[in-house]
């Protein structure tokens, strides 16, 4: 997969976005969606206000509020950690073009557990899914590890 050059940054603000979770006194988990260079939303994780307030499903709900549409087949969703089965699915509903990802959920991960992400079969479901996203994996890894790696959370993640 081609790493654009804009790619670190939006990397780099969702483990800030991680850290700022954690700060709120939430899981160390941060996103945000762009539009090739242009940022579209960010999102934290609120699951202490809501379980299925993942940081993906929190910037996925605000994307579609900020287009008006839930086609978000022009959009990358970056994430600081390896979206879980539900995220997943909401990814391939919206219809992301490109997911890049920092750590890997060995136990949770819908691209490395299961694979949600990749799985050719869901985009011939239409008009749910369209085709499984582009995803880079592990990018900036270490970096998101040592925001995890200070909460509970830390032994379940990364490689």
């Amino acid at each position: 997969m081609e790493i654009k050059t804009f790619d670190e940054l939006f990397m780099r603000r969702c483990i800030e976005l991680s850290q700022l979770s954690v700060d709120a006194g939430d899981a160390p988990f941060g996103s945000l969606i762009a539009i090739e260079d242009k940022l579209l939303v960010e999102g934290l994780n609120d699951y202490k206000t809501k379980v299925t307030e993942h940081a993906e499903i929190v910037a996925l709900n605000k994307a579609h509020q900020a287009l008006g549409s839930s086609d978000l087949s022009a959009c990358t969703l970056y994430t600081s950690c390896e979206p879980c089965p539900m995220c997943s699915f909401m990814i391939r509903e919206f219809k992301i073009k490109r997911v890049v990802f920092a750590l890997h959920s060995p136990h949770m991960g819908g691209y490395s557990k299961w694979s949600i992400l990749e799985d050719e079969k869901l985009g011939n479901i239409q008009p749910f899914f369209a085709k499984a996203p582009i995803v880079l994996p592990g990018y900036l890894e270490h970096e998101a590890k040592s925001v995890m790696d200070k909460t509970v959370f830390g032994q379940f993640f990364g490689k």
